[in-house]
């Protein structure tokens, strides 16, 4: 029953089918939600942190079991149980904070100042996670239970991974050479960009960049240099990694250079350039259209702007 966004239809379905609570979804009615009261701040702390060192899930405010199924909704007043709190419970009671919790209220019966909220706790991959008692837990069928310190180090070693991203491209603005007022050809030098994400230093990646041949200007050495192969129509690339990355570290791991004119502008309106990103998490692809990434002072780039005569 797990989903991304809950309506007010999905709330009353839950009634109705009577849902029985998991481990990755639960119910709590308001009596549970205290703004200021130690006890009951400490309790959604352990909850929220529980679930997210168990692979995340979702929690309902404001309906109340029975035998561990849903039975009614009792609502929750929202001028005084606010997201606000919430956020803050996740980002001051928990080490380290909730990363991009979705917590949202839903109203009911047209009545906008109590409903239901909603949390979905993502699968944290900066967990463990610390509650405010200074203990790690973790949920254990529909309980929250203290993990031992082999558990905690257990998940400490899972969680330190690298985990690589493509951050973008730069310099996707063109230089022109002009032929009577009109463009002989445009040249591109973009800077390919990545960053390490994840809580682990990155020691061993591999980039490759593809670009169509027709594009490629052999006499660009800084990127000539790493030259590896032909792949039908495309000049492949492959730029190893020369050090670590450490978290959070954003590296310019290539830079190209890249000629259209008259000539090559129809392959260019239909080509791609590709990008595969290899690392010890496993490797990502990505792709992007040649003509909707480069443009000329800042606008695409139209066959009627070149002059017609071909580079040779």
């Amino acid at each position: 029953m797990i989903k991304k966004k809950f309506s007010a239809d999905d709330i009353l379905s839950i009634i109705a089918s009577e849902t029985r609570r998991n481990e990755h979804l639960d119910f709590y009615s308001p009596e549970n939600l205290v703004p200021g009261n130690d006890k009951k701040e400490f309790w959604l702390s352990k909850c929220v942190s529980a679930m997210a060192n168990s692979g995340g899930g979702t929690l309902i405010f404001g309906i109340k079991t029975f035998r561990n199924r849903a039975e009614e909704i009792v609502p929750v007043d929202f001028s005084i149980i606010n997201i606000n709190w919430f956020e803050n419970i996740l980002n001051y009671e928990i080490f380290p904070s909730i990363d991009k919790p979705d917590i949202y209220k839903i109203t009911l019966n047209e009545i906008p100042v109590n409903g239901v909220i909603v949390m979905n706790v993502p699968n944290s991959s900066l967990r463990p996670h610390m509650a405010s008692d200074n203990r790690y837990y973790q949920r254990v069928g529909l309980r929250e239970e203290m993990m031992n310190e082999h558990q905690v180090r257990e998940m400490y070693n899972k969680a330190s991974l690298p985990r690589m991203e493509f951050l973008g491209i730069l310099n996707t603005n063109g230089v022109s050479t002009l032929d009577n007022g009109k463009l002989l050809s445009v040249t591109f030098y973009p800077k390919f960009l990545v960053r390490n994400s994840g809580t682990g230093v990155e020691k061993h990646m591999k980039f490759e960049l593809w670009i169509p041949s027709v594009f490629h200007d052999a006499n660009f050495t800084a990127l000539q240099n790493y030259f590896h192969r032909l792949e039908g129509h495309y000049s492949v690339f492959s730029f190893p990694n020369r050090t670590a990355i450490f978290q959070e570290e954003i590296c310019t791991i290539a830079e190209a250079k890249l000629v259209v004119d008259a000539g090559s502008f129809a392959e260019f309106s239909e080509s791609k350039i590709l990008l595969r990103l290899y690392y010890s998490g496993g490797m990502k692809e990505f792709g992007y259209l040649l003509r909707e990434t480069f443009t000329i002072d800042n606008k695409f780039l139209e066959e009627n702007q070149f002059s017609g005569r071909i580079l040779k």
